[in-house]
């Protein structure tokens, strides 16, 4: 797996440039690199956050992982991002989660037509941070000890695809 450290890219390329480039220069290709890092960012997180908040599980990240990991390997050797069972593995995972199909379509025209691997590499490792962070949540029965209520959570009832 090649996921590209975008942090460490944009130093190198930054470094690479220094001498060959105005100071303005300069500055306009950090801001790029910046504006581009929390695009990418703010789609991985988007992504994910809905993703769970449509119920998907734990088995539909990995394997969304697994997906985006074979997508970057195959943009990074020149070919189309996924294959035809990639893309019906997609549907079926966005389709669990009760997303729309426009999220799903947009999501793989994102990947697609810029053969974005930064985006991809964000997600992955998006994943990937996920799984590290370990909740410390206070217990239900300790929350009643103490007097406080907590709340129940009525159930949802599964909606259709737009």
């Amino acid at each position: 797996m090649a996921l590209v450290d975008f942090t460490g890219f944009s130093k190198k390329v930054l470094a690479a440039v220094k001498g060959k480039l105005t100071t303005k220069e300069i500055g306009v290709l950090k801001r790029l690199f910046i504006r581009v890092k929390k695009r990418n960012t703010i789609l991985a997180a988007g992504l994910l956050s809905a993703l769970k908040a449509g119920g998907a599980t734990k088995r539909d990240t990995d394997k969304l992982s697994i997906i985006l990991e074979r997508a970057n390997d195959r943009i990074l050797e020149g070919k189309k991002p996924f294959t035809l069972i990639d893309k019906k593995d997609l549907a079926t995972i966005f389709a669990r989660a009760n997303m729309p199909m426009k999220a799903e379509a947009k999501f793989k025209h994102n990947v697609e037509s810029d053969t974005d691997d930064l985006l991809i590499s964000q997600i992955t490792e998006s994943i990937h941070r996920e799984e590290r962070k370990k909740f410390g949540f206070v217990p239900e029965k300790k929350m009643k000890k103490k007097g406080h209520l907590v709340p129940s959570r009525p159930k949802k009832k599964p909606q259709m695809r737009r």
